[in-house]
Protein backbone atom coordinates (compact mmCIF):
# COMPACT_ATOMS: atom_id res chain seq x y z
CA UNK A 1 0.00 0.00 0.00
CA UNK A 2 1.53 3.80 -1.44
CA UNK A 3 0.10 6.76 0.41
CA UNK A 4 0.95 10.31 -0.56
CA UNK A 5 0.69 12.89 1.53
CA UNK A 6 1.01 16.55 0.08
CA UNK A 7 0.83 19.96 1.60
CA UNK A 8 -2.34 21.91 1.45
CA UNK A 9 -1.76 24.80 3.29
CA UNK A 10 -0.94 23.88 6.93
CA UNK A 11 -2.07 20.55 6.37
CA UNK A 12 -0.85 17.43 5.53
CA UNK A 13 -3.42 15.59 2.61
CA UNK A 14 -3.33 11.56 2.37
CA UNK A 15 -3.99 10.11 -0.89
CA UNK A 16 -4.01 6.36 -1.96
CA UNK A 17 -1.80 6.31 -4.63
CA UNK A 18 -2.35 3.30 -6.53
CA UNK A 19 -0.17 1.54 -9.08
CA UNK A 20 0.37 3.45 -12.38
CA UNK A 21 -0.88 6.18 -10.92
CA UNK A 22 1.18 10.00 -10.73
CA UNK A 23 2.03 11.68 -7.38
CA UNK A 24 -0.34 14.72 -6.01
CA UNK A 25 0.88 17.81 -6.91
CA UNK A 26 3.22 19.65 -3.55
CA UNK A 27 3.75 15.71 -2.20
CA UNK A 28 6.14 15.65 0.55
CA UNK A 29 5.99 12.20 1.84
CA UNK A 30 5.67 8.79 0.63
CA UNK A 31 4.19 6.15 2.93
CA UNK A 32 5.26 2.53 1.67
CA UNK A 33 3.37 0.09 4.00
CA UNK A 34 4.18 -3.35 2.77
CA UNK A 35 5.20 -2.70 -0.82
CA UNK A 36 5.25 -5.26 -3.68
CA UNK A 37 7.69 -5.68 -5.91
CA UNK A 38 5.55 -3.64 -8.63
CA UNK A 39 4.95 -1.01 -6.14
CA UNK A 40 8.65 -0.75 -5.46
CA UNK A 41 9.40 -0.49 -8.84
CA UNK A 42 6.40 2.29 -9.48
CA UNK A 43 8.12 4.93 -6.31
CA UNK A 44 11.19 4.10 -7.65
CA UNK A 45 10.38 5.89 -11.14
CA UNK A 46 8.16 9.14 -9.54
CA UNK A 47 10.74 9.89 -7.29
CA UNK A 48 14.25 8.95 -8.87
CA UNK A 49 15.40 6.75 -5.64
CA UNK A 50 16.07 3.34 -5.30
CA UNK A 51 14.26 1.90 -2.63
CA UNK A 52 16.06 -0.92 -0.34
CA UNK A 53 14.42 -4.38 0.10
CA UNK A 54 13.27 -6.17 3.52
CA UNK A 55 16.04 -7.92 3.44
CA UNK A 56 18.55 -4.75 3.11
CA UNK A 57 16.36 -3.29 5.96
CA UNK A 58 17.50 -5.95 8.42
CA UNK A 59 20.69 -5.65 7.60
CA UNK A 60 22.44 -4.53 11.23
CA UNK A 61 25.67 -2.65 10.15
CA UNK A 62 25.37 1.29 10.32
CA UNK A 63 27.17 1.61 7.29
CA UNK A 64 23.93 -0.27 5.57
CA UNK A 65 21.43 1.61 7.91
CA UNK A 66 22.48 5.05 7.66
CA UNK A 67 24.09 6.72 4.61
CA UNK A 68 23.86 9.17 1.80
CA UNK A 69 23.44 8.31 -1.95
CA UNK A 70 22.64 10.42 -4.98
CA UNK A 71 22.05 13.51 -2.86
CA UNK A 72 19.53 11.10 -0.35
CA UNK A 73 19.83 10.00 2.70
CA UNK A 74 18.76 6.76 3.31
CA UNK A 75 18.26 5.69 7.41
CA UNK A 76 16.94 2.61 8.51
CA UNK A 77 15.90 2.44 12.47
CA UNK A 78 14.28 -0.01 14.41
CA UNK A 79 11.35 1.22 15.88
CA UNK A 80 8.53 -0.67 18.60
CA UNK A 81 5.18 -1.64 17.21
CA UNK A 82 1.92 -3.12 18.87
CA UNK A 83 3.19 -1.62 21.96
CA UNK A 84 0.26 -1.64 23.59
CA UNK A 85 -0.64 -5.24 23.32
CA UNK A 86 0.52 -8.11 24.89
CA UNK A 87 3.03 -8.78 22.22
CA UNK A 88 5.26 -5.79 21.03
CA UNK A 89 7.53 -6.28 18.73
CA UNK A 90 10.71 -4.22 17.41
CA UNK A 91 11.05 -3.83 13.55
CA UNK A 92 13.15 -1.51 11.05
CA UNK A 93 12.01 1.41 8.88
CA UNK A 94 13.37 3.09 6.61
CA UNK A 95 13.35 6.96 5.71
CA UNK A 96 14.94 8.05 2.45
CA UNK A 97 14.82 11.78 2.36
CA UNK A 98 15.27 14.02 -0.57
CA UNK A 99 15.09 17.80 -1.12
CA UNK A 100 11.65 16.80 -2.90
CA UNK A 101 10.36 13.77 -1.20
CA UNK A 102 10.26 11.79 1.89
CA UNK A 103 10.05 8.22 1.88
CA UNK A 104 9.37 5.93 4.56
CA UNK A 105 9.02 2.07 3.60
CA UNK A 106 8.04 0.19 6.51
CA UNK A 107 6.81 -3.39 7.12
CA UNK A 108 4.59 -2.82 10.63
CA UNK A 109 2.12 -0.39 12.01
CA UNK A 110 3.41 2.03 14.29
CA UNK A 111 1.11 4.14 16.48
CA UNK A 112 3.23 7.43 16.12
CA UNK A 113 2.98 7.31 12.07
CA UNK A 114 -0.89 6.69 12.57
CA UNK A 115 -1.07 9.68 15.55
CA UNK A 116 1.35 12.49 13.36
CA UNK A 117 -0.40 11.70 10.39
CA UNK A 118 -4.10 12.15 11.97
CA UNK A 119 -3.02 15.27 13.81
CA UNK A 120 -0.97 16.35 10.57
CA UNK A 121 -4.21 16.59 8.77
CA UNK A 122 -6.08 19.24 11.21
CA UNK A 123 -5.91 22.89 10.94
CA UNK A 124 -3.91 24.31 13.40
CA UNK A 125 -1.89 21.39 14.23
CA UNK A 126 1.59 23.36 14.28
CA UNK A 127 3.11 20.94 12.62
CA UNK A 128 2.76 21.35 8.69
CA UNK A 129 3.40 24.97 6.93
CA UNK A 130 3.23 25.69 3.38
CA UNK A 131 6.97 26.12 2.41
CA UNK A 132 8.07 22.86 5.08
CA UNK A 133 10.80 20.47 3.42
CA UNK A 134 11.12 16.50 3.79
CA UNK A 135 13.09 16.68 6.63
CA UNK A 136 10.17 18.92 8.58
CA UNK A 137 8.31 15.90 8.25
CA UNK A 138 11.00 13.31 9.18
CA UNK A 139 11.67 15.04 12.25
CA UNK A 140 8.14 15.54 13.04
CA UNK A 141 7.68 11.58 12.90
CA UNK A 142 10.93 10.84 15.21
CA UNK A 143 9.33 13.33 17.68
CA UNK A 144 5.90 11.46 17.44
CA UNK A 145 7.97 8.79 18.24
CA UNK A 146 9.84 9.44 21.20
CA UNK A 147 6.99 11.19 22.52
CA UNK A 148 5.25 7.69 22.10
CA UNK A 149 8.12 6.11 23.81
CA UNK A 150 7.84 8.37 26.67
CA UNK A 151 4.41 7.64 27.11
CA UNK A 152 5.11 3.81 27.51
CA UNK A 153 8.32 4.70 30.02
CA UNK A 154 4.78 5.97 32.57
CA UNK A 155 2.58 3.58 31.94
CA UNK A 156 5.95 1.01 32.57
CA UNK A 157 6.54 3.08 35.70
CA UNK A 158 2.92 2.60 36.99
CA UNK A 159 2.90 -0.86 36.32
CA UNK A 160 6.14 -1.25 37.90
CA UNK A 161 4.67 1.15 40.80
CA UNK A 162 1.86 -1.32 41.99
CA UNK A 163 3.94 -4.91 41.54
CA UNK A 164 6.17 -3.25 43.98
CA UNK A 165 3.50 -1.65 46.50
CA UNK A 166 2.09 -5.80 46.57
CA UNK A 167 5.19 -7.30 47.12
CA UNK A 168 6.57 -4.96 49.89
CA UNK A 169 3.00 -4.56 51.44
CA UNK A 170 1.50 -7.83 50.53
CA UNK A 171 -1.94 -8.50 48.98
CA UNK A 172 -4.76 -6.08 49.58
CA UNK A 173 -6.89 -9.13 51.19
CA UNK A 174 -3.73 -9.60 53.80
CA UNK A 175 -3.46 -12.87 52.95
CA UNK A 176 0.19 -14.60 52.43
CA UNK A 177 1.38 -14.30 48.88
CA UNK A 178 0.90 -17.97 47.33
CA UNK A 179 3.08 -19.86 44.58
CA UNK A 180 0.69 -18.80 42.07
CA UNK A 181 1.21 -15.09 43.28
CA UNK A 182 5.53 -15.16 42.94
CA UNK A 183 4.67 -16.77 39.89
CA UNK A 184 2.72 -14.28 38.17
CA UNK A 185 5.12 -11.45 39.94
CA UNK A 186 7.77 -13.13 37.57
CA UNK A 187 6.49 -13.33 34.71
CA UNK A 188 5.01 -9.93 34.82
CA UNK A 189 8.34 -8.25 36.05
CA UNK A 190 10.34 -10.59 33.13
CA UNK A 191 7.77 -9.34 30.79
CA UNK A 192 8.76 -5.25 31.79
CA UNK A 193 12.11 -5.94 31.46
CA UNK A 194 11.84 -7.77 28.19
CA UNK A 195 9.79 -4.57 26.79
CA UNK A 196 12.38 -2.29 28.35
CA UNK A 197 15.28 -3.79 26.20
CA UNK A 198 12.89 -3.43 23.39
CA UNK A 199 12.82 0.27 23.78
CA UNK A 200 16.43 0.43 24.67
CA UNK A 201 17.13 -1.15 21.32
CA UNK A 202 15.05 1.14 19.83
CA UNK A 203 16.48 4.26 21.44
CA UNK A 204 19.90 2.72 20.66
CA UNK A 205 19.37 2.95 17.03
CA UNK A 206 17.98 6.67 17.10
CA UNK A 207 20.92 7.74 19.18
CA UNK A 208 22.96 6.17 15.87
CA UNK A 209 20.94 7.76 13.83
CA UNK A 210 20.51 11.52 15.30
CA UNK A 211 24.52 11.32 15.65
CA UNK A 212 24.76 10.46 11.88
CA UNK A 213 22.56 13.39 11.22
CA UNK A 214 24.61 15.84 13.23
CA UNK A 215 27.59 15.01 11.12
CA UNK A 216 25.72 15.84 7.74
CA UNK A 217 26.06 18.95 6.38
CA UNK A 218 22.55 18.45 4.42
CA UNK A 219 20.79 18.51 7.76
CA UNK A 220 22.82 20.89 9.64
CA UNK A 221 23.55 23.97 7.24
CA UNK A 222 20.22 24.20 5.03
CA UNK A 223 18.21 25.47 7.84
CA UNK A 224 18.81 26.89 11.42
CA UNK A 225 15.66 24.76 12.66
CA UNK A 226 16.46 21.75 12.04
CA UNK A 227 19.77 21.92 13.58
CA UNK A 228 17.93 23.38 16.90
CA UNK A 229 14.93 20.45 16.41
CA UNK A 230 18.24 17.54 15.96
CA UNK A 231 19.38 18.92 19.28
CA UNK A 232 16.25 19.02 20.73
CA UNK A 233 15.51 15.15 19.45
CA UNK A 234 19.02 14.23 21.28
CA UNK A 235 18.64 15.44 24.58
CA UNK A 236 15.02 13.50 24.43
CA UNK A 237 16.45 10.51 23.33
CA UNK A 238 19.31 10.70 26.14
CA UNK A 239 17.13 11.40 28.67
CA UNK A 240 14.69 8.50 27.89
CA UNK A 241 17.86 6.02 27.83
CA UNK A 242 18.68 7.40 30.94
CA UNK A 243 15.18 6.54 32.68
CA UNK A 244 14.72 3.10 30.51
CA UNK A 245 18.24 2.38 32.46
CA UNK A 246 16.89 3.46 36.06
CA UNK A 247 13.56 1.15 34.85
CA UNK A 248 16.14 -1.82 33.98
CA UNK A 249 18.07 -1.80 37.33
CA UNK A 250 14.48 -1.54 39.09
CA UNK A 251 13.13 -4.53 37.05
CA UNK A 252 16.57 -6.54 38.60
CA UNK A 253 15.92 -5.10 41.93
CA UNK A 254 12.07 -6.51 41.63
CA UNK A 255 13.61 -10.09 40.33
CA UNK A 256 15.56 -10.06 43.12
CA UNK A 257 12.77 -8.98 45.77
CA UNK A 258 10.81 -11.86 44.08
CA UNK A 259 13.53 -14.35 44.76
CA UNK A 260 14.20 -13.45 48.07
CA UNK A 261 10.73 -13.43 49.10
CA UNK A 262 10.53 -16.94 47.36
CA UNK A 263 13.51 -18.26 49.36
CA UNK A 264 12.11 -16.65 52.93
CA UNK A 265 8.91 -18.43 52.24
CA UNK A 266 10.58 -22.10 51.55
CA UNK A 267 13.07 -21.88 54.41
CA UNK A 268 10.08 -20.84 56.20
CA UNK A 269 8.37 -24.19 54.85
CA UNK A 270 11.69 -26.35 55.55
CA UNK A 271 11.78 -24.88 59.40
CA UNK A 272 8.20 -26.19 60.24
CA UNK A 273 8.67 -29.49 58.84
CA UNK A 274 12.33 -29.78 60.55
CA UNK A 275 11.16 -28.95 63.58
CA UNK A 276 7.61 -30.69 62.72
CA UNK A 277 10.21 -33.99 62.75
CA UNK A 278 12.50 -33.22 65.51
CA UNK A 279 9.10 -32.89 67.99
CA UNK A 280 7.82 -36.14 67.05
CA UNK A 281 10.63 -38.34 66.97
CA UNK A 282 10.88 -38.56 70.75
CA UNK A 283 6.95 -39.56 71.11
CA UNK A 284 7.63 -41.82 68.59
CA UNK A 285 10.49 -43.45 70.63
CA UNK A 286 8.17 -43.55 73.23
CA UNK A 287 5.55 -45.22 71.01
CA UNK A 288 8.49 -47.58 69.92
CA UNK A 289 9.41 -48.80 73.36
CA UNK A 290 6.15 -49.95 74.45
CA UNK A 291 5.75 -51.23 71.06
CA UNK A 292 8.28 -53.73 71.47
CA UNK A 293 6.41 -57.87 71.96
CA UNK A 294 8.19 -58.83 75.08
CA UNK A 295 6.52 -60.86 77.72
CA UNK A 296 8.57 -59.22 80.94
CA UNK A 297 8.12 -55.40 80.60
CA UNK A 298 6.51 -53.73 83.78
CA UNK A 299 4.03 -51.32 82.59
CA UNK A 300 2.44 -54.28 80.23
CA UNK A 301 0.04 -55.48 84.04
CA UNK A 302 0.01 -51.75 85.06
CA UNK A 303 -3.45 -50.68 85.71
CA UNK A 304 -2.21 -47.00 84.16
CA UNK A 305 0.41 -47.95 81.44
CA UNK A 306 -1.32 -46.53 78.96
CA UNK A 307 -2.13 -43.23 80.54
CA UNK A 308 1.32 -43.16 81.66
CA UNK A 309 2.52 -44.00 77.61
CA UNK A 310 0.47 -41.52 76.33
CA UNK A 311 1.50 -39.18 78.94
CA UNK A 312 5.63 -39.78 78.57
CA UNK A 313 4.39 -38.80 74.45
CA UNK A 314 2.88 -35.53 75.41
CA UNK A 315 6.14 -34.35 77.81
CA UNK A 316 8.45 -35.78 75.01
CA UNK A 317 6.54 -33.58 72.39
CA UNK A 318 6.55 -30.64 74.71
CA UNK A 319 10.26 -30.70 75.83
CA UNK A 320 11.77 -29.56 72.50
CA UNK A 321 9.25 -26.73 71.93
CA UNK A 322 10.14 -25.53 75.09
CA UNK A 323 13.88 -25.90 74.32
CA UNK A 324 13.01 -24.00 70.87
CA UNK A 325 11.34 -21.21 72.26
CA UNK A 326 14.06 -20.78 74.85
CA UNK A 327 16.40 -20.53 71.96
CA UNK A 328 14.70 -17.97 70.06
CA UNK A 329 14.27 -20.58 67.29
CA UNK A 330 10.07 -20.40 67.57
Amino acid sequence: MIRAYSVNDHTLVCTPLPSGAALPANTIWIDMFEPTVEEDAHVETLAGLSIPTRDEMRNIEDSSRLYSENHALYLTVPILFAAGTDTPGIAPITFVATKEHLVTVRYTEPLPFTLYAARSAKPGNDLVFPKCDPLTIFFGLIESVTDRIAELLENVVQRLDAESTRLISGSSDKRPMSTKDFRLALKLIAKEGDFLSKIRESLSGFGRLLAYLQSSPAVTTDRPSHSTWLKSLERDVQSLSDHVSYLAERTVFLLDTVVGLVSVEQNGIIKVLSLAAVVFMPPTLVASIYGMNFSHMPELAWLLGYPWAIGMMIIAAILPLVYFRTRGWL
